[in-house]
C-alpha cells in the first residue's frame, strides 16, 4: 500500500513539473520575425506599433487569439489586414491599404481622399508619395464623407491627372485645379499649365515626363495647354 502511494506521489509531482514546464515554455514564447505584404503608404513599423502595444502581444498564442477573436485595430491608411501564423516564432501580416489619390492641407492637418472625393484619413502625417491638391473650394470636411465641391467632375479630373503622374513618374510637387477644371502642375519653381482633361492629357504628361528630366529649376511658366505633337515643342517663359 505504501509503495502505491509513493508511486502516486511521484506521478503527481511529474505531472505538476510537466505542466509547469509547459506553462513556462508557452509564456516565454516570442514572435521573432514579422513580415509584411501590401505596405505602400504605411510602414511595417507603423503596423507593428498598432498591433503590438504590449510585450505580451509578442507571445504567438496571445497574438493569434487577439487577431482571430477580437475586433481588428484601426490603423491609419489601412482598410483591413490579415494575419497568418507561419510558425510559433514567425508571423506574416498582409495589409490592404485605402485607395488615396491626393490630399488637402486644412487647418494644420492633411485630408487624404479617394477617387470619389471621400475623405478616408485625417492626420498630421504627410505621405511622401501622395501629391497635394490645391484650388478646390469647400467650406467643411468630414471624415468618411465626400468633400463638398460644386463640380462633381473635379475628382474625375484629379484621378486622371494623378494616375498619369504616378504612371509616368513625373516629379510633381503639387497639383492645382481651378473652377473650370484647368490643371496646373508645379515642379520646383516651374509652373506647368496643362489645360483641361481631354484626349491629349496622356500625351502631354508623357511629354512632361521627358521634359522634366532636362528641366532646369528656373522660375517660369511652361505652357502645355495645347498639345504639340511631332516634337514641335512647348513654350517656356521665365519669370
Amino acid at each position: 500500500m505504501k509503495k502505491n502511494i509513493s508511486i502516486g506521489k511521484i506521478f503527481a509531482i511529474f505531472v505538476i513539473l510537466l505542466l509547469a514546464g509547459m506553462i513556462i515554455y508557452v509564456v516565454n514564447l516570442k514572435i521573432e520575425k514579422i513580415s509584411y505584404a501590401g505596405c505602400i503608404n504605411t510602414s511595417g513599423k507603423t503596423i507593428e506599433k498598432y498591433l503590438f502595444t504590449d510585450k505580451i502581444d509578442y507571445n504567438p498564442l496571445v497574438f493569434f487569439f487577439k487577431s482571430k477573436f477580437q475586433e481588428h485595430k484601426t490603423i491609419p491608411f489601412v482598410e483591413q489586414y490579415e494575419v497568418e501564423m507561419v510558425n510559433l516564432k514567425q508571423v506574416k501580416i498582409t495589409v490592404y491599404e485605402k485607395t488615396i489619390i491626393g490630399y488637402l492641407a486644412y487647418m494644420g492637418e492633411y485630408m487624404y481622399f479617394d477617387k470619389d472625393g471621400i475623405v478616408v484619413e485625417v492626420t498630421a502625417e504627410k505621405l511622401e508619395y501622395i501629391v497635394p491638391v490645391t484650388g478646390i473650394e469647400f467650406d467643411h470636411i468630414v471624415m468618411d464623407e465626400e468633400i463638398p465641391v460644386k463640380n462633381r467632375k473635379t475628382f474625375d479630373t484629379i484621378l486622371d491627372i494623378t494616375q498619369l503622374i504616378y504612371n509616368y513618374k513625373v516629379p510633381v510637387d503639387s497639383v492645382a485645379i481651378d473652377r473650370l477644371l484647368n490643371i496646373t502642375l508645379y515642379i520646383g519653381q516651374v509652373k506647368v499649365e496643362i489645360g483641361q482633361d481631354d484626349d491629349t492629357l496622356s500625351e502631354k504628361i508623357n511629354d512632361l515626363s521627358e521634359i522634366s528630366k532636362v528641366m532646369e529649376d528656373v522660375p517660369g511658366v511652361l505652357d502645355m495647354t495645347e498639345y504639340q505633337g511631332n516634337d514641335k515643342g512647348y513654350t517656356f517663359k521665365k519669370n
